[in-house]
């Protein structure tokens, strides 16, 4: 197996804005050390106490997802803990959260973008959960979708595995605006604005009630974990098509 990449991420407050960057080239896939770090950055004082926080992928990408490798045992109960743990971080977070997306958005990169308040994406972005192509599903995806999503589209991303242009995203309500690639940044920049242009108590206020008045995703992934852990697990080859992802081969099933 080969040396992973390192991965960063940091944090830039301006005025009322947190800017939080994550990077690990060439596709920004989050492995259970860059989880772990973008927890810690979402914890820190000056994204907590900010007006507003935007995410985003330095680089090519939002993020190509979460490490495969990092799915294999005996690290797939480790990689979960570390992402259950970043995803309601950042669901708990204060502060609204905008996810500023370009590039490729796959896989739990789709997800933690799920997890923010607002999306806004540039033309040129996919989206996609393309687990089922490896034999295994995205949890939170899975605990979720049916409740952020309409039945149909949730359906289609974690059965099939296709992935979704930018427009197909917005239609889909996966993203809230999209913007030509060169417009992006000012566009997130406007609206990150109107949000620090607000009462912060207000703000924060009306999270707390929105976020009360959602479906509860947390009883829901913790029995999708279960599932994926306890019975996906155990059947025969359950790591078939991981495996034959990182060896860049076809996957081949024996049942049926």
């Amino acid at each position: 197996m080969s040396a992973k990449a390192p991965g960063t991420v940091s944090v830039v407050r301006v005025d009322g804005r947190a800017t939080i960057t994550w990077e690990r080239p060439p596709a920004n896939v989050f492995d259970i050390e860059l989880l772990e770090e973008l927890t810690r950055v979402l914890e820190r004082g000056e994204v907590a106490g900010a007006h507003v926080v935007v995410l985003r992928g330095g680089g090519k990408s939002w993020s190509g997802g979460l490490s495969v490798e990092d799915h294999l045992k005996p690290r797939v109960s480790h990689m979960f803990e570390a992402f259950h743990k970043t995803l309601t971080t950042l669901w708990n977070l204060s502060p609204p959260t905008i996810a500023q997306v370009h590039g490729r958005c796959l896989g739990g990169g789709l997800e933690l973008l799920m997890a923010c308040d607002l999306a806004i994406a540039s033309e040129g972005a996919t989206f996609g959960q393309p687990e089922i192509r490896l034999g295994v599903f995205a949890p939170f995806g899975a605990a979720t979708y049916p409740h952020f999503l309409d039945a149909r589209h949730a359906a289609e991303l974690l059965f099939l595995g296709t992935p979704l242009d930018a427009q197909r995203a917005t239609s889909a309500g996966i993203v809230n605006r999209v913007v030509p690639e060169e417009e992006l940044d000012a566009s997130v920049a406007l609206t990150a604005q109107t949000f620090c242009s607000y009462r912060l108590e207000t703000l924060r206020l009306l999270k707390k009630v929105l976020r009360r008045t959602e479906a509860d995703p947390w009883s829901c992934l913790e029995y999708a974990e279960r599932v994926y852990l306890e019975e996906l697990m155990m059947l025969e080859q359950p790591e078939e098509g991981l495996r034959a992802f990182l060896e860049k081969r076809t996957p081949v099933w024996k049942d049926g």
